[in-house]
């Protein structure tokens, strides 16, 4: 009777102390190598190779992992250090300017810009719209948007070239829910915004920015 591979498969899954019985077969069983397509090596070797193999994927997993760790490290540092500065500021003017210099000068984010509305941010020349668009997009923002789309009235905020690719678009919201500010944020690189990345950092970015403005802009 002919046994088909599945079979050999299941018969050594159930009886784990066969080559306990027949360890012989661990060095007279050639099998292919991996190494050397022309040449054969015990079943025993081949353990060996495939467990170093299987270690050098492990490892390679883990320096990917440690990696990500930094990279996490350097972004919650630099958040940090920009709610510390946030917390010193005491004009709007300077909270605005701190997190779109941080955004420029730590994150390689040269286009990054702020639009405000309502009748406590007209001081604010600079960042002050009764863009109505403006208000539509922060009202059905409930997380931050992250993709390769945003409406051509965005991307006017920023100069024609270089292209524009990917985009991160964050609603400022006042304790009430109420939005009052846009972040937009956009990269000539399209893998820099993508739709399925994690958005908990530009969170905690607009989550700053927005406090620093609700404790000294004129709200109430």
């Amino acid at each position: 009777m002919t046994m088909i591979a599945s079979e050999v498969a299941a018969y050594l899954e159930a009886h784990p102390a066969f080559f306990n019985e027949h360890s012989e077969l661990l060095v007279s069983l050639r099998l292919p190598s991996p190494i050397h397509t022309d040449n054969t090596v015990p079943l025993v070797e081949r353990q060996v190779l495939a467990l170093r193999d299987k270690t050098r994927q492990l490892g390679a997993k883990m320096s990917q992992l440690i990696r990500f760790g930094e990279h996490n490290d350097r972004i919650i540092a630099r958040l940090h250090a920009l709610a510390v500065d946030l917390i010193r500021v005491e004009r709007p003017e300077e909270a605005i300017r701190t997190s779109l210099d941080m955004l420029r000068r730590d994150f390689d984010l040269t286009h990054a810009g702020l639009k405000l509305w309502g009748a406590h941010t007209t001081t604010l020349t600079d960042w002050h719209t009764q863009d109505d668009r403006l208000r539509l997009i922060a009202r059905n923002l409930s997380v931050p948007y992250t993709g390769p789309f945003a409406p051509e009235h965005l991307i006017q905020w920023f100069p024609a070239q270089p292209v524009l690719q990917s985009f991160a678009q964050v609603a400022l919201r006042r304790d009430n829910g109420e939005a009052f500010g846009l972040l937009v944020l956009a990269s000539d690189e399209n893998y820099r915004f993508t739709a399925d990345m994690e958005t908990d950092y530009l969170k905690h970015l607009g989550a700053l920015l927005e406090a620093a403005l609700l404790r000294t802009l004129p709200v109430g």
